[in-house]
């Protein structure tokens, strides 16, 4: 019914099945070995025969009567990832485009903390615990002198959150992440939006760390003349010729940052008066747009700047063609006009963002009106500029307690 046959070191066994000749191929260290595994195919041949055991459709024959009917074809070896691996298959795997090179420049930042804090497991390994454990570790230590705020914690865990599923999404794991309720430290509120000589009150009062005095600078808003004061500043003092119309549109639209890197020369309309801003928070599956009317100031130092010294190309704000801005060029040039002045203490140009916000909040207009030029999409920065509606909130209280008694 089956022989066995010798091809050198190697062993195979020959039979015939439904009339065709066939060939099992086997591992087998010596001739007694082989002949153990010939006796096993002769008897699990005679059992197919019999119809005692039934061969699956598109089965590995050999393999189904080496196992005894137990496999129908090889088993499927999947590797398991560990963390470092799949970490580094989304930097550089992951759609590019599909998120602000900030947003992947802190995500490769909160996954290097992840991996030093978690150490290089398998990732099947990280269950809820191993995640619960990285939250109360990287909660205690300590960045400049103070302990990592909970902010922070939460973002490097939304991070691990995103990638482990988008690593199950494209097959490279099986492995989740495990949905279930941490327990973060007690957050403490950003500060609200204040004026210069708010801040610079409750400063001089003493007693305040360098950390503290950090947070409360980051709350600064500036009024309409002191975005003119800044912005002249810049005017006189820098030499990137880009920088100061740069400034202007984050001042007069609100825009964020890569929103303006993003701007190309046909986003401003002078006809319409009316400003395009390319979006990416908004939605993660598309690019999204928002308008914001054309201030004369904007139009006018735009025109000039698209006239006299842009170098050339599409892109709106660019130190050479079609060459978009960089985060650190930008922050580089900014801190360096405003370095020696007063307003050293801005924490960035994204205070213009603030300011725009707060300024319309603080004359009256309509939140709803606020959100669809700034583009919110969390009830978080909506309250941090609320308590600016100064109409509306006396307002209320003078419904109640406005009578003399």
């Amino acid at each position: 019914m089956a022989s066995l046959e010798q091809r050198g070191n190697r062993y195979r066994v020959a039979f015939r099945l439904g009339g065709e000749k066939q060939h099992v191929g086997i591992k087998a260290a010596n001739r007694q070995e082989a002949e153990s595994f010939l006796a096993r195919i002769e008897e699990n041949l005679r059992l197919v025969e019999r119809g005692r055991m039934v061969v699956p459709e598109g089965a590995d024959l050999g393999l189904f009567l080496l196992t005894d009917g137990r496999l129908d074809r090889k088993v499927a070896v999947v590797r398991v990832l560990c963390l470092s691996e799949l970490f580094e298959k989304y930097r550089t795997t992951f759609t590019l485009g599909a998120k602000e090179k900030i947003t992947r420049k802190m995500e490769d930042i909160h996954l290097k903390h992840l991996l030093r804090v978690i150490s290089n497991k398998p990732v099947t390994e990280v269950s809820s615990g191993v995640v619960q454990q990285f939250v109360d570790a990287r909660g205690q230590e300590k960045y400049l002198g103070h302990t990592v705020k909970t902010k922070t914690v939460r973002k490097a865990v939304a991070t691990l959150r995103y990638v482990m599923n988008w690593g199950a999404r494209q097959g490279f794991t099986t492995t989740k992440f495990p949905e279930v309720e941490l327990t973060f430290a007690r957050e403490k509120q950003a500060e609200p939006f204040r004026t210069y000589d708010q801040i610079a009150t409750i400063l001089s009062r003493g007693g305040l760390d360098e950390r503290r005095t950090r947070e409360h600078w980051d709350g600064l808003f500036l009024d309409p003349a002191q975005v003119a004061e800044v912005l002249e500043i810049v005017r006189r003092k820098t030499n990137a010729t880009w920088l100061y119309p740069f400034l202007v549109a984050a001042a007069h639209t609100g825009a964020r940052r890569g929103e303006l890197f993003r701007s190309r020369i046909e986003d401003f309309d002078f006809d319409g008066k009316l400003v395009l801003l390319r979006e990416l928070k908004r939605s993660r599956a598309k690019e999204t747009f928002r308008t914001v009317d054309m201030t004369p100031q904007l139009e006018s130092v735009l025109q000039t700047y698209f006239k006299t010294v842009h170098p050339g190309g599409v892109v709106a704000f660019c130190s050479e063609a079609n060459r978009l801005l960089t985060d650190g060029q930008a922050w580089k040039s900014f801190r360096s006009a405003v370095g020696k002045s007063r307003w050293k203490v801005l924490r960035g140009y994204h205070a213009f963002r603030h300011s725009f916000a707060s300024n319309l909040a603080a004359a009256g207009v309509d939140q709803r009106i606020i959100d669809e030029l700034m583009g919110h999409t969390t009830l978080e920065m909506q309250q941090r500029y609320r308590h600016l509606f100064p109409q509306q909130r006396r307002a209320a209280v003078m419904t109640v307690f406005g009578k003399a008694s």
